[in-house]
Protein backbone atom coordinates (compact mmCIF):
# COMPACT_ATOMS: atom_id res chain seq x y z
CA UNK A 1 0.00 0.00 0.00
CA UNK A 2 1.00 3.44 -0.96
CA UNK A 3 1.91 5.89 1.65
CA UNK A 4 1.16 9.94 0.75
CA UNK A 5 3.93 12.09 0.46
CA UNK A 6 4.52 14.04 3.61
CA UNK A 7 4.98 18.26 3.33
CA UNK A 8 8.68 19.62 4.36
CA UNK A 9 8.41 23.08 5.67
CA UNK A 10 11.35 25.20 5.53
CA UNK A 11 10.60 28.26 8.28
CA UNK A 12 13.24 30.75 9.90
CA UNK A 13 11.84 31.19 12.75
CA UNK A 14 10.01 29.33 15.88
CA UNK A 15 6.99 31.76 14.63
CA UNK A 16 6.98 30.71 11.03
CA UNK A 17 7.37 26.46 12.50
CA UNK A 18 4.12 26.73 14.54
CA UNK A 19 2.33 28.09 11.39
CA UNK A 20 3.80 25.14 9.37
CA UNK A 21 2.72 22.74 11.88
CA UNK A 22 -0.42 24.28 11.97
CA UNK A 23 -1.55 23.75 8.35
CA UNK A 24 0.17 20.02 8.43
CA UNK A 25 3.60 20.06 7.96
CA UNK A 26 5.21 16.48 8.36
CA UNK A 27 8.74 17.73 8.80
CA UNK A 28 10.14 21.46 9.87
CA UNK A 29 13.31 22.93 8.03
CA UNK A 30 15.79 25.73 9.56
CA UNK A 31 17.20 27.65 6.84
CA UNK A 32 17.66 31.64 5.98
CA UNK A 33 16.51 31.90 2.25
CA UNK A 34 18.41 35.16 2.00
CA UNK A 35 21.59 32.90 2.44
CA UNK A 36 21.13 30.80 -0.65
CA UNK A 37 19.24 27.66 -1.71
CA UNK A 38 20.14 25.93 1.52
CA UNK A 39 21.59 29.16 3.15
CA UNK A 40 21.85 28.03 7.22
CA UNK A 41 20.27 29.97 9.83
CA UNK A 42 21.53 31.03 12.89
CA UNK A 43 22.08 28.45 15.60
CA UNK A 44 19.66 30.17 17.99
CA UNK A 45 17.09 29.83 15.17
CA UNK A 46 17.16 26.32 15.37
CA UNK A 47 17.03 26.18 19.07
CA UNK A 48 14.13 28.02 19.61
CA UNK A 49 12.40 26.49 15.87
CA UNK A 50 12.69 23.08 17.97
CA UNK A 51 11.78 24.24 20.79
CA UNK A 52 8.52 25.29 19.38
CA UNK A 53 7.95 22.14 17.05
CA UNK A 54 6.07 19.04 18.64
CA UNK A 55 8.57 16.42 19.73
CA UNK A 56 7.32 13.66 17.20
CA UNK A 57 7.45 16.22 14.59
CA UNK A 58 11.25 15.98 12.73
CA UNK A 59 13.23 19.37 12.71
CA UNK A 60 16.18 19.15 10.31
CA UNK A 61 18.54 22.16 9.63
CA UNK A 62 20.49 23.29 6.36
CA UNK A 63 23.82 24.18 6.44
CA UNK A 64 24.88 25.94 3.38
CA UNK A 65 27.45 25.03 0.83
CA UNK A 66 30.52 22.58 1.01
CA UNK A 67 32.37 24.96 0.33
CA UNK A 68 31.40 26.97 2.83
CA UNK A 69 33.03 25.10 5.35
CA UNK A 70 36.11 23.62 3.90
CA UNK A 71 38.14 26.11 6.32
CA UNK A 72 35.44 26.72 9.23
CA UNK A 73 35.10 24.96 12.63
CA UNK A 74 32.17 22.79 12.65
CA UNK A 75 29.22 24.09 15.24
CA UNK A 76 29.39 22.55 18.62
CA UNK A 77 28.38 19.06 18.61
CA UNK A 78 24.92 20.52 20.86
CA UNK A 79 24.22 23.12 18.47
CA UNK A 80 22.37 19.83 16.98
CA UNK A 81 20.19 18.34 19.97
CA UNK A 82 17.28 17.14 18.99
CA UNK A 83 17.87 17.90 15.15
CA UNK A 84 16.23 14.94 13.19
CA UNK A 85 18.43 15.72 10.05
CA UNK A 86 21.16 17.42 8.78
CA UNK A 87 22.10 18.52 5.03
CA UNK A 88 24.55 20.52 3.11
CA UNK A 89 24.98 21.34 -0.80
CA UNK A 90 27.51 20.84 -3.20
CA UNK A 91 26.98 23.89 -5.59
CA UNK A 92 30.48 25.02 -6.95
CA UNK A 93 32.00 21.96 -4.75
CA UNK A 94 35.00 20.99 -7.31
CA UNK A 95 37.15 18.14 -8.48
CA UNK A 96 37.85 16.68 -4.72
CA UNK A 97 34.39 17.18 -3.60
CA UNK A 98 33.88 13.75 -2.25
CA UNK A 99 37.08 13.38 -0.24
CA UNK A 100 36.19 17.21 1.13
CA UNK A 101 32.12 15.88 2.38
CA UNK A 102 33.86 12.79 3.62
CA UNK A 103 36.73 14.83 5.77
CA UNK A 104 33.54 17.37 7.09
CA UNK A 105 31.36 14.69 7.75
CA UNK A 106 34.18 12.75 9.97
CA UNK A 107 35.45 15.69 11.40
CA UNK A 108 31.37 16.67 13.21
CA UNK A 109 31.67 13.54 14.15
CA UNK A 110 28.40 12.12 15.44
CA UNK A 111 24.94 13.53 15.26
CA UNK A 112 21.75 13.82 13.45
CA UNK A 113 21.88 11.55 9.86
CA UNK A 114 23.05 13.31 7.33
CA UNK A 115 20.75 13.95 3.88
CA UNK A 116 22.55 14.15 0.89
CA UNK A 117 21.62 16.78 -1.83
CA UNK A 118 21.59 16.75 -5.66
CA UNK A 119 20.85 20.17 -7.54
CA UNK A 120 18.83 19.21 -10.46
CA UNK A 121 20.17 22.37 -12.35
CA UNK A 122 23.50 20.72 -11.26
CA UNK A 123 25.50 22.24 -14.23
CA UNK A 124 24.40 25.30 -13.22
CA UNK A 125 25.30 25.32 -10.05
CA UNK A 126 28.69 23.67 -10.60
CA UNK A 127 27.46 20.55 -8.35
CA UNK A 128 28.15 16.82 -9.43
CA UNK A 129 26.41 14.83 -11.13
CA UNK A 130 23.13 13.21 -9.73
CA UNK A 131 24.51 9.90 -10.34
CA UNK A 132 27.24 10.50 -8.19
CA UNK A 133 25.89 12.12 -5.29
CA UNK A 134 23.50 8.71 -5.30
CA UNK A 135 26.40 6.98 -5.69
CA UNK A 136 28.45 8.88 -2.49
CA UNK A 137 25.15 9.13 -0.59
CA UNK A 138 24.72 5.09 -0.48
CA UNK A 139 28.45 4.72 0.40
CA UNK A 140 28.07 7.13 3.08
CA UNK A 141 25.12 5.72 4.41
CA UNK A 142 23.16 8.85 4.51
CA UNK A 143 19.18 8.47 5.89
CA UNK A 144 18.09 10.32 2.25
CA UNK A 145 18.68 12.33 -0.49
CA UNK A 146 17.39 15.96 -1.03
CA UNK A 147 16.52 17.13 -5.03
CA UNK A 148 16.27 20.65 -4.69
CA UNK A 149 17.36 23.47 -7.69
CA UNK A 150 19.81 25.84 -6.83
CA UNK A 151 18.56 28.67 -9.11
CA UNK A 152 15.54 29.28 -7.41
CA UNK A 153 14.44 32.39 -10.52
CA UNK A 154 13.13 29.54 -12.74
CA UNK A 155 11.29 26.61 -12.82
CA UNK A 156 12.38 23.36 -11.58
CA UNK A 157 13.74 21.29 -13.67
CA UNK A 158 12.28 18.03 -12.54
CA UNK A 159 9.95 15.72 -14.43
CA UNK A 160 8.66 12.56 -14.66
CA UNK A 161 11.84 11.24 -16.49
CA UNK A 162 13.43 11.44 -12.72
CA UNK A 163 11.20 8.30 -11.85
CA UNK A 164 14.42 6.06 -12.01
CA UNK A 165 17.08 8.23 -9.79
CA UNK A 166 13.98 8.56 -7.12
CA UNK A 167 13.48 4.81 -7.47
CA UNK A 168 17.02 3.89 -6.97
CA UNK A 169 17.75 6.15 -4.14
CA UNK A 170 14.43 4.85 -2.56
CA UNK A 171 16.39 1.32 -2.59
CA UNK A 172 19.94 2.24 -1.93
CA UNK A 173 20.04 4.80 0.08
CA UNK A 174 16.69 6.02 1.85
CA UNK A 175 14.18 8.55 1.60
CA UNK A 176 13.89 10.86 -1.14
CA UNK A 177 12.69 14.55 -0.79
CA UNK A 178 11.70 16.88 -4.01
CA UNK A 179 11.98 20.44 -3.57
CA UNK A 180 12.45 23.62 -6.20
CA UNK A 181 10.37 25.87 -6.34
CA UNK A 182 7.39 23.31 -6.00
CA UNK A 183 3.45 24.78 -5.96
CA UNK A 184 0.38 22.83 -6.05
CA UNK A 185 0.60 22.35 -9.57
CA UNK A 186 4.23 20.91 -9.41
CA UNK A 187 3.32 18.71 -6.65
CA UNK A 188 0.82 16.84 -8.50
CA UNK A 189 1.97 16.55 -11.56
CA UNK A 190 5.55 15.12 -10.07
CA UNK A 191 3.19 12.75 -7.62
CA UNK A 192 4.08 9.50 -9.79
CA UNK A 193 7.60 10.20 -8.59
CA UNK A 194 6.12 8.85 -5.07
CA UNK A 195 8.71 10.55 -3.12
CA UNK A 196 8.52 10.22 0.52
CA UNK A 197 8.35 14.08 0.90
CA UNK A 198 7.92 17.39 -0.46
CA UNK A 199 9.61 20.50 0.01
CA UNK A 200 8.75 23.82 -0.23
CA UNK A 201 9.53 27.68 1.15
CA UNK A 202 8.39 29.98 -1.69
CA UNK A 203 4.89 28.38 -2.25
CA UNK A 204 3.82 28.30 1.52
CA UNK A 205 4.33 31.83 1.97
CA UNK A 206 2.13 34.62 1.74
CA UNK A 207 1.43 36.14 -1.94
CA UNK A 208 4.58 32.98 -2.90
CA UNK A 209 7.72 35.24 -1.88
CA UNK A 210 9.98 32.70 -0.23
CA UNK A 211 11.50 35.74 1.68
CA UNK A 212 7.95 36.39 2.98
CA UNK A 213 6.15 34.72 5.74
CA UNK A 214 5.13 31.00 6.37
CA UNK A 215 1.06 30.90 6.33
CA UNK A 216 -1.20 27.89 7.69
CA UNK A 217 -3.39 28.17 5.00
CA UNK A 218 -0.97 27.95 2.26
CA UNK A 219 1.09 24.86 4.17
CA UNK A 220 -3.06 23.16 4.54
CA UNK A 221 -3.17 23.02 0.49
CA UNK A 222 -0.06 21.89 0.11
CA UNK A 223 -0.52 18.91 2.29
CA UNK A 224 -3.73 18.68 0.73
CA UNK A 225 -2.07 18.39 -2.59
CA UNK A 226 0.32 15.48 -1.92
CA UNK A 227 -2.59 13.92 -0.40
CA UNK A 228 -3.67 13.91 -4.11
CA UNK A 229 -0.57 13.44 -5.56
Amino acid sequence: MRVQPGLLVSVRSAEEAIAAVSGGAAVVDVKEPLRGPLGMAGIPVWQAVRAAVPAEIPVSVALGELSEWLDRSPPPRDAFAGIGFRKMGLAGAGPGWFEDWARIRHSWGDGPPWIAVIYADWALAGSPDPEDVIAAAAEARCAGVLIDTWEKGSRSPLSLSWADRVGRIQDTVGLVALAGGLDVDDIRALGPLAPDLFAVRGAACAGSDRAGTIDAGRVARLVAACGGA
